[in-house]
């Protein structure tokens, strides 16, 4: 049965500073009997959802962000453009599949090692190695859309409004 636990990376900045993230948290290794564990975080206003899974002696971390909705070409075909820029630059830098669009929303997900046995020290710094190289296309896709944990009026779009196609008076 998986493990549901949650804590939050958002608002610090890098290097973190695992004493004040694990301030509350025992550091107790994981057995490979507990099957596996899954939790939620957020960073930088993106709710990330990971799963960890262990077998024998090796850990995998899997990791998916929804960073917003890739916005219609009738909504802002300039937005769409640079997206799908970004999204293709971050997959020649970052590994094919990083970034990708699935079913009109951009994610950012992949797998990572984590040291075994695994504790919350090396899970954090597993999470920190693969969102670190991220962090500038996320920048980047929020110049143009807003991240879906920022507050927000009812109804709003979530492209930034000097994005949006305007109407010709």
């Amino acid at each position: 049965m998986s493990k549901s636990n949650a804590f939050s990376l958002g608002g610090m900045a890098l290097p973190l500073d695992i004493d004040a993230v694990l301030e509350e948290a025992e550091a107790q290794p994981l057995s490979s009997g507990d099957g596996p564990v899954a939790f939620d975080f957020g960073f930088r206003f993106i709710r990330f959802v990971a799963r960890l899974e262990q077998s024998g002696s090796t850990a995998l971390l899997k990791l998916v962000g929804d960073m917003g909705p890739m916005p219609f070409s009738a909504e802002s075909p300039a937005a769409r453009s640079g997206l799908a820029r970004i999204v293709e630059s971050g997959n020649a830098v970052l590994g094919a599949g990083t970034f990708r669009i699935n079913q009109g929303r951009i994610l950012l997900g992949g797998e990572t090692s984590v040291t075994t046995p695994v504790a919350a020290v090396g899970l954090v710094s597993a999470v920190t190695r693969f969102l670190a190289p991220a962090i500038p296309y996320m920048e980047l896709i929020s110049m143009y859309i807003r991240p879906p944990l920022v507050p927000a009026r009812p109804g709003e779009s979530a492209v930034r409004p000097e994005w949006r196609k305007s109407k010709r008076r």
